[in-house]
C-alpha cells in the first residue's frame, strides 16, 4: 500500500510540474507536455506586450517540428515554416488565420514582412512572392519543360519511323573474295504514326499532372481576402530559397496589428 501510495504521489506531482508556469522569454510560460500520434508535443504559451504567443514543438525520431501562434484582440494567425520543391526549391509557409473578432478584416498578402537571417548576399531577393509572380515562374518552368519534351518526341518520332536494312555480297577477284556490304534507309509511316500516337498519349498524360498540380497552386496560394467574423483563412506563400539562411523572421500586418514570428519572439535564446 505505501508503493502504490508513493506512486499515486509520484504521477501528481509529474502532472503539476507540466503546468508550472516557467520563466523564460522574460515571461511566465506555461508548459504543457503530451503525446500524439506516437509524437511528443511540447506547447509553450505566454503573453508579450498584450498579445498571447503559443509555441508547439512536434519531436520526433528525426528531429522537432516547430509550429507558432500569436493571438490578439480576437484575431489568431498561425505559421509553419519549411523547404519544398514546387517548380522550384523555396521556403513554404503556411498561415492560417482565425477571425474571432466582432468586425472583417482584411487579409493582405503584401503587407507579409519578410527578413532572412545567414551569410546571404542581397536579401532583398528573397521575400515573399506574390501570386502572381510565382505563376509567372510556374509558367516560365511549364512552357520549357514542355517545349524540350516535344522536341524530344519529335527526335523520337523521325528514329521509330527510319529502318535499315544490311546486306553482304561476295565477290571473287583474282582468287580473293571481295565482301561488300550495304546498307539501305527507309522510313515507314506506319511506325512512325505509332510513335507520334505514344508520344501525344505521353505529352497528354504529363499535361494533365501539371494542370492538376497548378489547380492547386491557384487554390492554394494567399491572396487577399476579406475574413468576416467566425471565419478561417488558410493557405501558403513562398520565399526563394537558399541553403545558407539560417532561420527567417516574418510578420504579418492585419487591422493595424503586428504578428511578428521572429526568433527574437519564439526562440531568443537561439
Amino acid at each position: 500500500m505505501v508503493y502504490l501510495d508513493r506512486q499515486k504521489k509520484m504521477k501528481k506531482l509529474i502532472l503539476l510540474l507540466l503546468f508550472i508556469p516557467l520563466v523564460s522569454f522574460g515571461q511566465d510560460v506555461l508548459v504543457d507536455e503530451y503525446f500524439e500520434d506516437g509524437n511528443k508535443i511540447t506547447k509553450k504559451t505566454w503573453t508579450d506586450e498584450g498579445q498571447t504567443l503559443v509555441l508547439i514543438d512536434t519531436a520526433n525520431n528525426e528531429g522537432s517540428n516547430f509550429r507558432y501562434f500569436v493571438q490578439d484582440e480576437g484575431i489568431e494567425v498561425g505559421c509553419y515554416f519549411y523547404v519544398t520543391r514546387q517548380f522550384g526549391k523555396y521556403f513554404r509557409v503556411e498561415i492560417s488565420v482565425v477571425n474571432d473578432s466582432d468586425s472583417r478584416i482584411e487579409f493582405i498578402p503584401a503587407n507579409i514582412e519578410v527578413n532572412v537571417n545567414g551569410d546571404v548576399r542581397k536579401k532583398e531577393k528573397y521575400k515573399a512572392l506574390s501570386f502572381e509572380e510565382y505563376k509567372k515562374k510556374v509558367d516560365n518552368k511549364v512552357g520549357w519543360a514542355t517545349g524540350i519534351v516535344a522536341g524530344l518526341n519529335g527526335y523520337a518520332e523521325g528514329v521509330a519511323g527510319t529502318t535499315y536494312s544490311t546486306s553482304q555480297s561476295t565477290n571473287w577477284d583474282a582468287g580473293y573474295p571481295q565482301i561488300t556490304t550495304t546498307t539501305t534507309q527507309s522510313y515507314s509511316p506506319a511506325l512512325a504514326n505509332m510513335q507520334r500516337q505514344q508520344n501525344q498519349q505521353n505529352m497528354n498524360e504529363m499535361q494533365e499532372g501539371i494542370n492538376e498540380e497548378v489547380q492547386l497552386i491557384n487554390q492554394g496560394y494567399l491572396k487577399v481576402n476579406t475574413l468576416f467574423p467566425n471565419s478561417v483563412l488558410e493557405g501558403y506563400i513562398l520565399i526563394p530559397y537558399h541553403k545558407k539562411v539560417t532561420d527567417i523572421d516574418l510578420i504579418v500586418n492585419i487591422a493595424g496589428n503586428k504578428f511578428d514570428f521572429s526568433n527574437t519572439k519564439f526562440h531568443p535564446d537561439l
